[in-house]
């Protein structure tokens, strides 16, 4: 955030020419504006105190908020993408730093914090929380098999991408109405999951 050249070096490798359009005009925060978190502390913001926990595996920098006295955590990413209240649970696994142990582990964090509901970054408030993060430990795994199952195939890279974005289109299309799945492949893109799936299963 004080430089934020290296994100939009990593950023403008997934979005290309599509950044600006995007995202506008990034600029630093300065650096008396910046905590760094590392997991396990206590801050006050808006009135309210919050518990922090180190939540990687979507973001190797990722962390989570609870708030004790609401019930209320902030997760960001690491609880998925759900377009549609009580709709499918789509994991976003853009490169670079996807790590599925630690995932795992960041969502058993989050779970230990007993929180009434989920606020996802985009995507509102979700509950009940134990079968939200139920499924999307279930729709990890998912993808992170077709993944590795795409790896075996014969082909290019390009081949094993667009098998794996037919096979979660064909999976949404069984489960909703055509315009929802179409909702959920714009809020993430199923190329840039295929990537970073590969990415992580080819560092294995």
């Amino acid at each position: 955030m004080i430089d934020p050249s290296k994100l939009l070096a990593s950023a403008s490798r997934l979005y290309g020419d599509q950044m600006d359009r995007l995202w506008g005009d990034v600029l630093p925060v300065p650096a008396g504006a910046v905590t760094t978190l590392r997991g396990g502390e206590q801050v006050t913001a808006g009135g309210r105190d919050l518990a922090v926990a180190y939540t990687p595996g979507h973001a190797s920098h990722h962390v989570s908020f609870f708030s004790g006295d609401t019930g209320i955590a902030f997760v960001g990413d690491t609880a998925g993408v759900r377009v549609i209240h009580g709709g499918v649970i789509v994991p976003p696994t853009p490169p670079p730093d996807i790590d599925l142990e630690l995932w795992r582990s960041s969502i058993a964090s989050i779970a230990n914090w007993r929180p009434e509901t989920l606020f996802v970054t985009h995507f509102g408030p979700h509950r009940p929380v134990t079968a939200h993060l139920s499924e999307l430990n279930e729709q990890l795994d998912t993808v992170a098999t077709l993944a590795k199952a795409s790896l075996a195939r014969d082909g290019t890279d390009e081949d094993r991408e667009a098998w794996f974005a037919d096979e979660i289109r064909r999976a949404l299309r069984q489960r909703m109405p055509e315009s929802d799945a179409r909702a959920y492949e714009v809020a993430g893109r199923f190329d840039l999951n295929w990537r970073g799936l590969a990415r992580y299963w080819r560092k294995k």
